[in-house]
């Protein structure tokens, strides 16, 4: 699933699987900014808002916000590379650029590929502590690309309450209910915020960071082959983040995989079904405000990557975005939430921004 402006699609396919609906958001609304007609009028139904100045005002807060989250290590970064000519960004693009959404601009020449692709994936290492590699290939530049919107972000967090590695030891996680393989499990005993949604048919536990502003909501089936139900209710409009906000602290014991998940999206389909088709059409695409000389452009290629590692410690997570755009144990023991079957995953930050989201189901 990948969520954007309050909606959500479903990725396909029954691998893992991790992505940034942030770093996605970040870049459709500075598209957004840059984009007329129905372009425009698609990239605000989708994010949710009624106009450009509701953009400014709410990625400029949330930007001042993200960096000042307590107790974890988060990177966010943009980039705007325009290739190397006589013309500029739109002046108020750019200006939306460097004021809403912190962005750097660098001048490439986009002609000599490999050295163009070398350039901004070097940057998007060096961002995402060179978790997120070759995000840019050579074949996705030429000399017709004009510019390059880049957005990367890098999470690693410690838990309030980590787990001890003695406990990791090796469980079944039953993919289905004929298939199970054996993966290394964490456990640890203690206080979580927990809810068994009979609405959902799932049980939801979030597990705190250190600093206690952001956290990893966990959303387990009770059923082994219960997920495709449950991101059916949520795709339908089910309302996660108030069961959420209503979590009770419960003493319990908590087993859950120790796993690395790296994950690269064709967002171009997603963005699709999210009602976002304009900015991708050779002609009359609407991305007509990005460069000074109302050169109109189109999106030829919009990719992620993420990765994420879950461990005793915490999680370390990273995604990055790009958009190409081109002319045209006790007496009474605490109850267990062992999970040892396909589950869905938040990784969520101050005023439920959700920073990633991930399906695990045992399979690389």
């Amino acid at each position: 699933m990948f969520p954007v402006g309050g909606k959500v699609t479903e990725l396909n396919g029954d691998k893992d699987v991790v992505s940034s609906p942030l770093s996605a958001e970040y870049l459709l609304a500075l598209i957004a900014l840059g984009s007329t007609d129905t372009a425009h009028e698609e990239l605000l139904t989708s994010l949710d808002f009624p106009d450009d100045n509701t953009i400014r005002t709410l990625f400029t807060a949330a930007s001042a916000k993200l960096k000042t989250i307590k107790g974890i290590n988060l990177s966010l970064a943009n980039k705007i590379y325009v290739k190397s000519c006589d013309y500029e960004l739109n002046s108020q693009l750019k200006k939306d650029a460097v004021d809403v959404f912190d962005a750097e601009l660098e001048k490439v020449d986009f002609g000599d590929s490999a050295a163009a692709a070398k350039l901004i994936n070097g940057w998007v290492e060096s961002k995402t502590n060179e978790r997120i590699k070759n995000l840019v290939s050579n074949s996705s530049l030429n000399s017709d690309t004009q510019v390059v919107l880049i957005n990367a972000l890098y999470f690693k967090g410690s838990w309030k309450n980590q787990f001890n590695p003695k406990s990791t030891v090796e469980h079944p996680f039953y993919i289905n209910n004929e298939t199970s393989v054996k993966i290394p499990m964490m456990y640890q005993e203690d206080k979580f915020k927990y809810d068994n949604n009979t609405e959902l048919n799932a049980q939801i536990l979030e597990m705190a960071y250190e600093g206690n502003e952001a956290s990893m909501v966990i959303v387990l089936p009770n059923e082994i082959d219960g997920l495709d139900q449950v991101l059916r209710k949520l795709a339908d409009g089910f309302d996660l983040i108030a069961v959420w906000e209503k979590l009770i602290s419960t003493k319990l014991q908590v087993i859950i995989p120790k796993f690395k998940t790296e994950t690269e999206i064709d967002l171009t389909h997603v963005f699709s079904k999210l009602g976002i088709n304009a900015i991708f059409r050779r002609e009359n695409s609407g991305v007509s405000k990005i460069l000074d000389n109302n050169e109109s452009l189109y999106i030829s290629k919009a990719i992620q990557k993420a990765f994420i590692e879950v461990n005793e410690e915490g999680a370390e997570a990273a995604a990055a975005t790009h958009m190409v755009l081109r002319k045209r144990r006790a007496h009474y023991p605490a109850p267990i939430v062992r999970a040892d079957r396909p589950f869905l995953y938040f990784l969520i930050g101050p005023d439920h921004t959700m920073l990633f989201v991930g399906l695990y189901q045992g399979r690389t």
